[in-house]
Formats: structure tokens, C-alpha cells, sequence
């Protein structure tokens, strides 16, 4: 070894300890398949590693080593920053194929790191020097609510449920100086790691053609004709070398530290590979898992159009039964309809302030007496159940369960089980947006009295995932409704529609036109020894006539 060698090796012992390529050239770490790591290829995760932001975020297609990137870069931080962190996969199964099978595989090619863990190994814990990383699938709420760590790590936080990430989140906010990477191929827009990527610097890979010219490496860089890379300004071809030699780029401003990883910036993927994946495979797998972009499919949304466009001037007048569908969650969520159609949502109390929700829903009951509540059973135990109980046969408790072949889509409970319905949660979802889509649902109000509620079926979108016991790439899907933020008028409407379906005959007629109502005065319900209807001046002569919530 001559002078200049000896003292290299000099700098990366000194190093090894802050610097994690120090550490991983020192060792010669392995990956889990035995071979050295290698950045000679993927040079564009060297910055990804020596990354020490606090909030870190990838965006990123399929077969890019990213995997192996993190759970090296969190056993190095554990030991070197002595940090406690919770590492969450989508499932259990997850958790074990990943710490049973590639974390350990990777720790048992490196002696380093059997050292490092030599005190506590579990598929589910792993104690590196004194602290710990807690390896947990994204379905067990009970362990979100009981692990505190530093450092939150979403492998695939996409297909992770979303209210335990939050659970995790919220264990974060009392620490000092928080740490947390969350990376995943995005599913789609404002969504999960796409939500984050654009809170972030939105890091992207430039490139410098011969020509002189720098630019994005983005899908535009693709002559899907010719099979290869070319500049988008001179059309010349752009080499494997010029694509390995690019360098991260912000291109914006944000608290995140964020990088978007198509499978084009890996240089061993050929353009023609790329072309490949663009005639075979579905236009979501290609935008998911090659450009490492959102999808959004034309039916996996709600737009606001198609619930705008159910809206009708015509006023509803009670002749009917209504029924009341009720979100039990806290705050109360009630949507009210009848066969003429949607035309009152709101809120009530909250305990909190003293006022009793159910004297509320209760009043309603009052108000018509011929009126039904469909509530769901899972929100509150005790006050929904106790009005049932005083109103027999006009309280109906809803179980959602998944579809079984052969049985209906709502079962009405007979005998010792009158009072529950179990009912099929996504094929409801999705009949009630059918008919929306049909206009064979109706909307009593104009836009923005419905504003509210209707941002609420923007929170939602459908999601394909491989049927019970199938695999994720070969077998049979099925469709399940999530949400990405607030969907309590949703269900509140859907159980609705589950008391129109077997209260009402057909459902609500067409209609369509102005807003014709737009001088009826505001009213409010207010409480004064009961509760009562109070119209706001002038006096308003007719309290048959019905109003949207912006009238109550």
C-alpha cells in the first residue's frame, strides 16, 4: 500500500463513524445476495444516503435498490445516533418477509453488523448498540399507540393504512427533534408519498447531454420509436455514462427533503426495457412502477362534477318517510333524504361543549314521526344503542362486512337480530356513485350549500388489491373504496341509501335547473326547554316546506 492509499484509508477509518460511505467502503458491506455494494451503477443513492434531513421523502419507481438503501441507512443511525426508530411495511406478512428474511440476510453477511446486533435479534425488534428498531405491519393499531421512538420509517407508505401511519406520526410529535423517511411508489395524486413529495424540494435527476445541454431525465428523454435516450433539445442519443453522471436537483421549495426516482434514472435499464413496459403492462402499472408517478384511473375518483350535476331547485316537501342516515364518529355526521331526494347534512354537538348529540338526533326523530335512523354500530357504543332501544323499529344499526358470493348486498336482520343490517361496504360505495353517475340521485340545494359535503366524496378513491389468497402480480383484484381525509357525509349518505332501499319504493326523480329557492330565509334549530324550529326574520309562514342545511 503506498503513501497515498495508507492515507486514504486513514480518512475512511476517521470517517467511518459520521460518514455512512466511510462505514460501508471500511466494512465492505454486502448485500443480502453476498455481493459488495456497489454505487457505480447507483451513484444517483449516494446523496440518498449521506441524506440527514429530518423529513425525507422518495417518490419512486420499482428496482432501484432502495430497500437496501434504508434498512442500512436506519442500523447505521441506530447505533451511530443512538436513535429508537419504528420501521412500518404494510402488513405483518410484510414485516416478516422483510426483517425475517432480507434485513437478516443482509446482517448475516456482515459481521459488523452481527456484532452491532448481537443483543437482541427478533423478526419484530433488532437492538442495535442501545437502541432499538421496531419492525410493525400498518394494521395493528394497539402497537402504534404503545412504541415511542425518534425516527419514523414507512417503507411503502402507500399501501400502508393510512389512520395507523397517522397513529405513528402522532408518536413523533413530543419528541425533540423528530426524524422521519417515508418513501414508496406513489398510487395517486395528492396521496400518500405524492402528498409529501410535494411538500418537499422535489429533487430531480438532471443530466448533461455532449451537447452542453442540462436537463430533467424525464419520460420526454424517451424515443419509445427508436428505443433510446435522446435530448429533448438537439434529439441526440444520451448514453448510460451521461445518465450515471447526473446529479439531484431541487426544483422547488419545501420542509421535506424529496427525491423522484423513475426506473430510466437506473442506468442499467435500457430505453428499449422501458418501451417494453410501456406496450405490456396497464397505463398504472407503467405511471406506479417505471416513471414512479400518481395514477388517478377515470373511475377511481368522485369529481365534484358528478354530484354538482344532481343537484335540483326543486323543492322537497316531505310527503315521504325520511330517513336519517347518521356517522356515529364525534362529531355526529347525519344526512337526511327521502324518495324526492338529498336535501339536509350537518353536524351535531359535540359532548364536549355540554350539549347531548343524540337530544339532537333525537328531535329529528320527533320532528317526523314516521322518519327511520340508519347509523353505523363501530362510532359510539352506548348513546346510539340507547336510542334504539327507546325507538324500536325506527333505529337500525349497520355491520359493514366483505361480499360473500350469494348474498345480497344488504341483509336485513329478522327475529332476535331485527334492528341490524349487514351490508356489503364497497359494492354500496360503488352503487351509490353509479347512480350518482346516472343521475338517479337527487340533491335538493344549490353548489355551495353542498360544498362541505361534497368534499367529503372527494376524500375517497378506489384502490385494486390482489383477492384473499391471491398474488399481487398474477392473480385476481377486487376493488376497496379508502379514504385521504374526512368521509363521514359519505357514509352518512350511504346509510341513507340503505334505509331508501328498504323504506322507499324507487329512488329520487331527475332534476335539474337554477336555484329557484334562493330567497327562503335562513333558519336555525335552537334549543329552549326542547327543541324547537326557529325562523330567522321575516317570518317564514310554511315549516312544511323543507330546507338544506344552509336554511337550518
Amino acid at each position: 500500500m503506498n503513501s497515498s492509499e495508507k492515507s486514504s484509508e486513514n480518512i475512511i477509518e476517521q470517517l467511518q463513524d459520521t460518514d455512512i460511505y466511510a462505514w460501508i467502503k471500511k466494512n465492505e458491506i454486502k448485500t443480502e445476495n453476498g455481493l459488495p455494494l456497489d454505487f457505480h451503477d447507483f451513484r444517483f443513492l449516494l446523496d440518498i444516503y449521506w441524506d440527514n434531513s429530518p423529513f425525507v421523502c422518495c417518490m419512486k419507481a420499482a428496482q432501484i435498490g432502495f430497500t437496501t438503501c434504508e434498512i442500512l441507512k436506519s442500523l447505521y443511525e441506530a447505533k451511530n445516533e443512538n436513535l429508537d426508530i419504528i420501521y412500518v411495511l404494510p402488513t405483518g406478512d410484510d414485516v416478516k418477509k422483510f426483517s425475517g428474511g432480507k434485513t437478516n440476510r443482509i446482517i448475516k453477511n456482515n459481521p459488523i453488523l452481527q456484532e452491532w446486533t448481537a443483543d437482541k435479534d427478533s423478526v419484530e425488534q433488532k437492538r442495535v448498540g442501545k437502541a432499538t428498531i421496531y419492525y410493525q405491519g400498518s394494521w395493528t393499531e394497539r402497537v402504534a399507540l404503545m412504541i415511542s421512538a425518534k425516527k419514523l420509517i414507512v417503507d411503502e407508505y402507500d399501501r400502508c393504512k393510512q389512520d395507523v401511519i397517522e397513529q405513528y406520526d402522532s408518536r413523533l410529535q413530543f419528541i425533540t427533534d423528530p426524524k422521519k423517511a417515508f418513501f414508496s411508489n406513489p398510487s395517486m395524486p395528492d396521496f400518500g408519498i405524492h402528498k409529501f413529495y410535494k411538500k418537499s424540494d422535489q429533487k430531480k435527476w438532471h443530466v448533461t447531454h455532449s451537447c452542453g445541454n442540462r436537463f430533467v431525465l424525464g419520460e420526454e428523454c424517451i424515443d419509445y420509436d427508436a428505443e433510446i435516450y435522446c435530448c429533448p433539445n438537439c434529439q441526440g442519443e444520451i448514453t448510460d455514462e451521461e445518465r450515471r453522471m447526473g446529479a439531484w436537483v431541487p426544483t422547488s421549495q419545501g420542509e421535506w427533503s424529496g427525491y423522484w426516482i423513475p426506473l430510466w434514472v437506473n442506468p442499467r435499464i435500457s430505453a428499449k426495457k422501458i418501451a417494453e413496459y410501456k406496450r405490456e403492462k396497464t397505463p398504472e402499472y407503467f405511471s406506479n412502477f417505471v416513471a414512479g408517478l400518481p395514477y388517478l384511473g377515470g373511475g377511481d375518483k368522485v369529481s365534484a362534477q358528478t354530484i354538482i350535476n344532481c343537484l335540483s331547485d326543486e323543492v322537497n316537501m316531505h310527503s315521504e318517510r325520511i330517513i336519517i342516515g347518521v356517522d356515529t364518529g364525534l362529531p355526529i355526521h347525519i344526512v337526511c333524504a327521502n324518495k324526492e331526494g338529498y336535501f339536509y347534512y350537518n353536524t351535531l354537538s359535540d359532548p364536549l361543549t355540554g350539549k347531548d348529540p343524540y337530544l339532537e338526533l333525537e328531535a329529528f326523530l320527533k320532528r317526523w314521526p314516521k322518519s327511520v335512523v340508519v347509523a353505523d354500530q363501530g362510532g359510539d357504543l352506548i348513546g346510539i344503542r340507547a336510542l334504539q332501544a327507546k325507538y324500536p323499529g325506527r333505529v337500525f344499526l349497520v355491520w359493514f362486512r366483505r361480499d360473500k358470493k350469494g348474498m345480497e348486498m344488504m341483509d336485513w336482520g329478522m327475529d332476535e337480530e331485527y334492528g341490524k343490517v349487514t351490508a356489503d361496504r364497497n359494492r354500496l360505495i360503488q352503487l351509490f356513485i353509479d347512480e350518482m353517475l346516472d343521475k338517479r340521485v337527487t340533491y335538493n340545494g344549490t353548489e355551495s350549500e353542498w360544498q362541505e359535503y361534497i368534499a367529503h366524496w372527494m376524500n375517497i378513491y378506489r384502490v385494486w388489491v390482489p383477492m384473499p389468497g391471491e398474488d399481487e402480480t398474477t392473480g385476481r383484484k377486487e376493488f376497496r373504496w379508502e379514504r385521504s381525509g374526512p368521509d363521514h357525509y359519505v357514509f352518512a349518505a350511504i346509510y341513507c341509501r340503505i334505509g331508501l332501499g328498504r323504506f322507499q319504493n324507487t329512488m329520487a326523480k331527475i332534476f335539474g335547473g337554477s336555484n329557484i329557492m334562493a330567497g327562503i330565509p335562513k333558519g336555525q334549530i335552537v334549543e329552549d326547554g326542547g327543541v324547537q324550529l326557529l325562523w330567522d326574520k321575516p317570518a317564514f309562514q310554511n315549516p312544511d316546506i323543507p330546507t338544506p342545511k344552509a336554511w337550518w
